[in-house]
């Protein structure tokens, strides 16, 4: 610590008391430094409105580096979200109050013109973002969904990776309160590679077609001429997504194109090409 520098411990009590005598100790130069006050827990203080939110967010931050260290336990979880409805503070568990997990909708983004959605409390009455590119966008409230919502302008020249916004938040009461979420940039379309089951196939055969593709892909979808494009679904015992097209019978005999449709969460879009042979009914 520094000259004229402040620092603070949050701690909780059960029970007042009289007479406890808090001690806080210090290194300075080559001796210790010790400091001590006498006071009287009160059982009641409303004076100080901020301390028990301040407890929570202490007691919070203590659990998520346990759950850090130690990985998740239902406890931790559930008193982490207790505690920041109790006292309207954003976690990675919850978002202001109510929405699940994360606040940022989307998360994954690719470079372009998304569009930010976030949930929150009744008590809120404006939200502004403020991103790491330099544009500062307030939201406005859409009362149908419940929902804020703003358009923003993710440049093209953004490489991939995780950025962080700031979420600035007033509620009716004229209280700010300022979160950090993080969001992903993702400009590369999913890779595909694929094969089919046979080398040729009849008409009314089913064609099935096995694919790997990166692990943010959310949907892949196959199609056969002018046929109504299928959806692949993922088998676990093949570690891999399975797709299936019955082909028409009376397709014509020949080549025919295959095209398989990739899409990620951050809504690239890949497409692949194969020829499938029809040798007749």
């Amino acid at each position: 610590m520094f000259d004229q520098s402040l620092a603070h411990w949050v701690g909780k009590y059960r029970q007042p008391m009289r007479s406890v005598t808090f001690t806080a100790t210090a290194r300075q130069n080559s001796g210790l430094v010790e400091l001590k006050r006498s006071v009287d827990p009160p059982a009641e203080a409303v004076e100080h409105f901020f301390i028990p939110r301040n407890w929570a967010k202490a007691r919070v931050d203590f659990l998520l580096r346990k759950i850090e260290l130690e990985g998740e336990d239902a406890a931790s979880i559930s008193e982490i979200i207790g505690l920041s409805k109790k006292y309207k503070f954003v976690t990675p568990y919850t978002s202001f109050l109510a929405a699940p997990r994360s606040l940022l909708r989307p998360r994954l983004i690719k470079p372009g013109d998304p569009v930010l959605r976030v949930r929150t409390d009744p008590d809120i009455r404006s939200i502004t973002a403020i991103f790491p590119f330099g544009l500062t966008k307030p939201l406005r409230y859409l009362p149908a969904e419940q929902v804020w919502q703003t358009r923003f302008l993710a440049p093209k020249e953004m490489v991939d990776g995780v950025y962080h916004c700031r979420l600035i938040l007033h509620d009716r009461s004229g209280r700010a309160y300022e979160e950090r979420k993080s969001f992903v940039i993702d400009s590369r379309a999913p890779s595909i590679q694929a094969s089919v089951d046979r080398s040729t196939y009849h008409a009314g055969d089913t064609v099935q077609v096995r694919i790997q593709s990166d692990a943010d892909t959310r949907r892949i979808r196959l199609r056969v001429a002018n046929l109504e494009p299928t959806e692949a679904h993922w088998d676990d015992q093949g570690k891999s997504n399975v797709g299936r097209v019955v082909l028409p019978t009376d397709i014509t005999a020949g080549n025919h194109t295959l095209e398989i449709l990739a899409e990620d969460f951050a809504h690239n879009v890949s497409s692949r090409q194969m020829m499938i042979a029809v040798v007749g009914r």
